[in-house]
């Protein structure tokens, strides 16, 4: 029984624990995208193909669905990993800030993962440096962005020094952005990942949330409901916001309805997400362009008429007077 009990409690521990990452845009801007996806879950493999796609020499494949994308013509200057394992949010304002809100304080968009990843996703990584005091995390960002592609650092919060790491974040951000002073941009990716006690009271908070809005919701009446829905309706298609006519929306939904998981763990669907459509558009037309020159520059090397006062007519008369 007692070996049941403990099963149970680590597949909840398990099923609780989380890793999220807050890509945080800091100077001019412009280097990420957030996209019409509000679904924020992803694998550590897809965090790792955002990670590429925008900080690698070139152009990588980033996996599709996920809620920030690269920009096709702006590049970031600098890249840093921040990761902080052990984190209880409750006791770090300005984390969890940054960790919830998006459009303010530079943060474009949230991804998570489920489990405890951080060390994972920070060991893919060409260079990481492990701080022993919070202290010591604004200069290292600054030395680690003075490096070209993309670095890491990392940090172990407990109860003792969450405030400490809670104020160095704050102090790192405004140290890079005296940095960036607005002529180039550097990206900062806050990996978090949260003790068990934090993030199973984030989860019950937000189970609580939903069933309250469900009861509250059911709570209207259908009466209600089929009072306003025309006038909703109306609102939705004058507005273009409403959720059931609008195309990114749909789009998304049926993404993620229908498909399969293969065997790299990767989602697979028939549907496209909008940045798989520009970037196949890009392609496609640009190679058409390219190729109706090539064939244009060949067929007129080919047609070129041969004048008289060139060397090559000149040589070619000699020879036939000389048979």
């Amino acid at each position: 029984m007692k070996f049941l009990t403990a099963a149970a409690l680590s597949l909840l521990s398990v099923a609780d624990a989380a890793t999220r990452v807050a890509v945080i845009e800091i100077g001019s801007g412009g280097a990420v995208r957030r996209t019409n996806s509000e679904v924020s879950e992803t694998s550590t493999n897809g965090v790792l193909s955002f990670w590429g796609a925008l900080h690698s020499p070139g152009r990588k494949l980033q996996h599709a669905g996920m809620t920030v994308v690269p920009d096709i013509f702006n590049r970031p200057a600098d890249g840093i990993v921040v990761g902080i394992s052990n984190v209880d949010l409750d006791s770090m304002p300005t984390v969890n800030n940054l960790m919830v809100d998006e459009g303010v304080n530079g943060v474009v968009g949230h991804m998570e993962v489920e489990g405890e990843v951080e060390s994972e996703m920070l060991s893919k990584l060409d260079t990481v440096e492990k701080l022993e005091s919070a202290d010591a995390l604004p200069a290292a960002a600054k030395h680690h962005c003075q490096k070209a592609g993309i670095s890491g650092v990392q940090l172990e919060a407990n109860s003792q020094n969450a405030a400490a790491i809670d104020s160095s974040v704050a102090s790192m951000l405004e140290e890079l952005r005296s940095i960036a002073d607005g002529s180039q941009t550097i990206i900062v990716h806050l990996v978090i990942e949260e003790d068990e006690g934090s993030a199973r009271r984030r989860h019950l908070a937000r189970r609580l949330n939903e069933d309250n809005n469900e009861e509250g919701n059911d709570n209207n009446g259908q009466e209600n409901n089929n009072d306003n829905r025309d006038e909703e309706n109306q609102g939705n298609y004058n507005n273009g916001n409403g959720n059931d006519n609008n195309y990114y929306a749909n789009l998304k939904k049926n993404y993620y309805k229908y498909g399969y998981y293969n065997n790299a763990n990767e989602w697979v669907s028939q549907y496209k997400t909008m940045f798989q459509i520009q970037y196949f558009n890009v392609v496609l037309w640009t190679s058409l362009g390219l190729a109706v020159v090539l064939i244009a520059t060949i067929s007129m090397l080919i047609n070129m008429p041969l004048m008289e006062d060139t060397l090559l007519f000149g040589q070619s008369a000699k020879m036939s007077m000389d048979e």
